[in-house]
């Protein structure tokens, strides 16, 4: 009860400290420093609710295609992946919405055939997530790209990409995830 309490004491304590960004007026130095405090957060929050979870990760065109992957860990190891692909338009460009939406392409990968997809984000782990953030696009020229480092309630990444500036469609590069849920660790 007591371990209880104070995880959520700390937990409260870090969001109160949160530097919130917002995509149009935050300097890369500010991403940095919510990317340190998230990733801090992170490493407490599994520690207290384990290393399994799962979490969805989104892409979406100006065209109406659109994909979800759903990412499922099991005391840190990936062990399963969920691909879909679908458009929200029919082949008249009618809107059809989510719940009519076409699907294009699925796939369920397990532990055995992780990884022999090509489609959808790949199979990585929240950390990894957080090694791929910093290294592949927190990392980019600020002068000619717009970065985003977004965080969920939790405090854990849910956004981090950068827009190349000028870029009219289909431009953000990056991770965005749109569901995250921690799992029994047994």
């Amino acid at each position: 009860m007591k371990n209880k309490l104070f995880s959520q004491l700390l937990l409260v304590s870090l969001l109160i400290v949160n530097v919130s960004c917002d995509t149009d007026d935050a300097s890369n130095s500010q991403n940095i420093k919510a990317y340190n405090t998230s990733l801090e957060t992170w490493k407490h929050l599994k520690l207290i609710s384990g290393a399994s979870y799962v979490y969805e990760i989104s892409t979406t065109s100006f065209s109406g295609y659109e994909s979800t992957t759903q990412i499922t860990v099991q005391n840190n190891i990936v062990i399963s992946r969920t691909y879909e692909s679908y458009s929200i338009y029919d082949e008249n460009n009618t809107y059809l919405g989510y719940e009519n939406r076409l699907i294009t392409s699925s796939y369920t990968e397990s532990s055995e055939t992780l990884g022999t997809n090509t489609d959808g984000a790949s199979p990585l782990t929240i950390d990894e997530l957080y090694d791929t953030c910093l290294s592949d696009y927190l990392s980019v020229d600020p002068d000619t790209n717009t970065i985003t480092f977004n965080v969920n309630d939790f405090n854990i990444i849910s956004d981090c990409y950068y827009i190349p500036d000028g870029c009219q469609d289909d431009c953000i590069f990056g991770i965005t995830i749109t569901n995250f849920q921690w799992l029994d660790s047994n």
